[in-house]
């Protein structure tokens, strides 16, 4: 399978009074540092601060034509073409001490013109319709346990838990529930933990973070599998111009999941890996707006079985 996707973020920042930093949450910076996108820097939200983000991100899809899906079916698969995927997110976060802060992100999703075919009736496409609702919401945590002022060396332990807040009964244009993969929400609870590390030399930041997801058996007997996460950024403050900055963000973002499992059966296709080069920049306007775009190119990709090849994210 080949799909192309596109996907545009762009968050909107306010912060309650005062500077802010980045906390786990793609975007959010401040304290006259620059600082990445994707990648978990290990500054937490300062105490008493309480930022909050607005994220959408968009994913287009280069779908499959009748033809080739019916060549997948009767070469005796099961597969899916999908237009595109869209997540408009609401994160808060509070900084509890300089050195731990807490969050709350709460995610709608968006699949849209779902289609399928199967081997029992490989000439046949199944025009299903969009699956949208309210996503798992997700809690999260970071205390930075190593701050080397004189070195600008930091390192944060991060964590959370994913709760089974989301739709999960959406059903298709014929009144059948999709598949978990397919539902807003996964109906699982799904514990998370890494550590992300900083270390900033005057107007550039360095960063790296790996975050490990544990999945656990949701909705219809589905386990969508674990996921890795491993980044590294590089952040330069390019303009700083009375209340305004501008930082030019590099990053790799590394996507490790495994395969997903329905009723104790793995799914072949299913999991892999992949490797994003993702350019970026921000804007940030007297340290309490702020406003970004990143674009991620595949440079890796190690998919299991037929899956959806990413172009462009």
């Amino acid at each position: 399978m080949r799909t192309r996707i596109v996907t545009v973020a762009f968050v909107f920042l306010f912060v309650a009074s005062g500077t802010s930093w980045a906390h786990h949450v793609a975007g959010i910076s401040g304290r006259g540092f620059a600082g990445p996108i994707t990648t978990i820097s290990a500054t937490p939200v300062s105490q008493g601060k309480l930022p909050v983000s607005i994220q959408a991100d968009f994913n287009d899809f280069d779908s499959f034509s009748d033809h080739e899906m019916s060549g997948y079916a009767e070469d005796g698969e099961h597969v899916h073409s999908i237009d595109s995927l869209f997540h408009l997110s609401l994160g808060i976060y509070y900084g509890i001490t300089d050195d731990f802060s807490f969050g709350v992100k709460v995610p709608y999703v968006k699949l849209s013109n779902i289609r399928e075919a199967h081997d029992e009736e490989p000439d046949e496409i199944h025009d299903r319709g969009d699956s949208q609702g309210i996503g798992d919401i997700i809690l999260s945590g970071q205390y930075r346990f190593l701050n080397l002022k004189e070195s600008n060396l930091e390192s944060s332990l991060v964590f959370g838990l994913k709760l089974p807040t989301g739709k999960t009964g959406e059903t298709d244009s014929h009144g059948e529930k999709f598949e978990t993969e397919f539902q807003p929400g996964s109906g699982s609870w799904d514990p998370m933990i890494g550590i992300a590390a900083t270390k900033r030399f005057g107007l550039l930041s360095l960063d790296a973070s790996i975050l490990y997801n544990f999945a656990t058996e949701g909705s219809q007997d589905t386990n969508l599998g674990d996921t890795f996460l491993y980044n590294l950024a590089l952040s330069y403050r390019v303009l700083q111009k009375g209340k305004g900055s501008l930082d030019l963000i590099l990053e790799a973002n590394g996507e490790w999941k495994e395969k997903q499992e329905i009723s104790g059966v793995k799914d072949e296709n299913s999991g892999g890996n992949t490797v994003f080069f993702s350019p970026g920049m921000r804007f940030t306007y007297d340290n309490k707006w702020s406003g970004y775009v990143s674009v991620s190119l595949p440079a890796i990709q190690d998919l299991n079985g037929i899956q959806n090849d990413l172009t462009i994210r």
